[in-house]
């Protein structure tokens, strides 16, 4: 799954689109350039050569200046010493505001020209240009351009069918005010105000809540970027479409819920009410959580997980084939070994898009690769769930349906996972 980010400053503005009001992204950032754009120049050197053409920048800008600054380059380097940034050479390269001339200055003569110094820090500026976030093969790969064109076609899809969906559901348009304080991208605020939407509808039919109403739910959901996952990650991953549900221990807000818990409390009570109806059989007791992990379109490598406290249930929705849990359930002994070093034969192996499962995130597990949309929804509690405050436990409980571990829940659903 690829996204390009490539963070400068402009104006915000704001468009309108199918009736909804989504916000123009700062320049670059979350800007979706051409692979070809990519292959170019991550072919650049500090010696390329390259001739700019007429300053196609509005005259009271400040781009207008910087551009004039480096217009006369005839290279590269020289193009990023005076002023251009490695953003600018994507910018401006889609737009026609430069040819690339095919020749290269060699080292000697650039370094003549501009200086040791700035060829260094130039070829430092271009080896970071690695390709669009998410892609794992190379730029020059004929499969990179097929899964780029693959995850833009469903990036579309899937927002065209939250946007028919929103309208039905007659959503206020919100304000560009109201989304910046979201602290969410305008898509993925109103793919979420959509999934919370229909999870309100479905809580107030009374009707048990099945498999095809989480599958609805999640397919309306706008999944976040998270870079942050890295034991799930395969090579050339840059992140992967993963969120947290729920209460859990972070640095940065200590033991509380996240902050899309707070802003769509029905969407978690959705999934809580579907563990509650669908309840695995033969656990011996109560089962406690305080979060939902939920993942799409991604197989987590073989890892543990480091934070979790007691057991967990997990079950996978969507149209999929493949995507197997495999759990090594003896993964018991200290020192651990290695996960890689683990035999693929000690594994139990899971269907779980037929089977909800009890297991421990702590002992190693992977899922293997598979075809089509698959979405996975991982109940769990984090450590340092006693440190929840009263209140926050209380809106978990009340307002988002978590069974929210009570004195000794945790103790007697461990001694019956054992």
């Amino acid at each position: 799954m690829v996204k390009s980010v490539m963070k400068c400053k402009a104006v915000i503005r704001t468009r309108r689109r199918g009736g909804y009001i989504t916000k123009k992204e700062k320049r670059g950032f979350g800007l979706k350039f051409k692979l070809e754009s990519y292959v170019a120049i991550s072919r650049f050197q500090p010696g390329t050569r390259i001739k700019y053409g007429p300053n196609p920048k509005n005259p009271d800008s400040k781009s207008f200046t910087r551009y004039a600054g480096y217009q006369h380059a005839k290279t590269v380097g020289e193009a990023l010493k005076c002023g251009a940034k490695v953003a600018d050479l994507f910018w401006e390269l889609e737009r026609g505001d430069y040819k690339i001339l095919g020749s290269v200055r060699s080292d000697k003569q650039e370094a003549a020209a501009i200086g040791q110094k700035a060829v260094d820090k130039a070829r430092a500026q271009l080896s970071n240009v690695k390709g669009p976030n998410g892609c794992p093969v190379q730029l020059n790969d004929p499969a990179a351009a097929e899964k780029l064109h693959e995850e833009e076609a469903w990036r579309a899809e899937r927002l065209q069918k939250v946007e028919r969906r929103a309208k039905a559901l007659g959503l206020r348009v919100e304000s560009t005010e109201e989304i910046e304080a979201s602290n969410e991208t305008a898509d993925i605020r109103l793919q979420r105000r959509v999934a919370d939407a229909i999870s309100k509808q479905k809580l107030a039919s009374g009707q048990q809540i099945v498999d095809a109403d989480v599958t609805e739910v999640l397919e309306h959901w706008g999944f976040s970027e998270n870079t942050q996952r890295l034991n799930v990650m395969h090579p050339g991953q840059k992140y992967v479409y993963s969120d947290t549900i729920g209460a859990i221990r972070a640095r940065s807000f200590g033991f509380h819920p996240t902050p899309p818990t707070w802003r769509y409390p029905l969407f978690a009570k959705v999934l809580n009410r579907w563990l509650k109806d669908n309840m695995p059989k033969g656990l011996a007791a109560k089962f406690v959580c305080t979060a939902i992990n939920l993942n799409c379109n991604y197989n987590g490598r073989r890892h543990r997980d480091q934070n979790n406290e007691g057991p967990s249930i997990i079950r996978a929705f969507g149209k999929f084939k493949g995507g197997r849990l495999r759990y090594w359930r003896n993964d018991i002994q200290k020192p651990r070994l290695k996960v890689d070093t683990l035999k693929a034969s000690d594994a139990t192996v899971f269907d779980l898009s037929k089977q909800t499962v009890v297991f421990d995130g702590n002992r190693a597990h992977e899922v293997d690769p598979f075809e089509g949309q698959r979405y996975s929804v991982v109940f769990f509690s984090a450590k340092g769930y006693g440190k929840g405050k009263k209140k926050d436990v209380s809106f978990l409980c009340r307002e988002c349906g978590f069974p929210f571990p009570g004195p000794g829940d945790m103790a007697q659903l461990k001694r019956a996972f054992a």
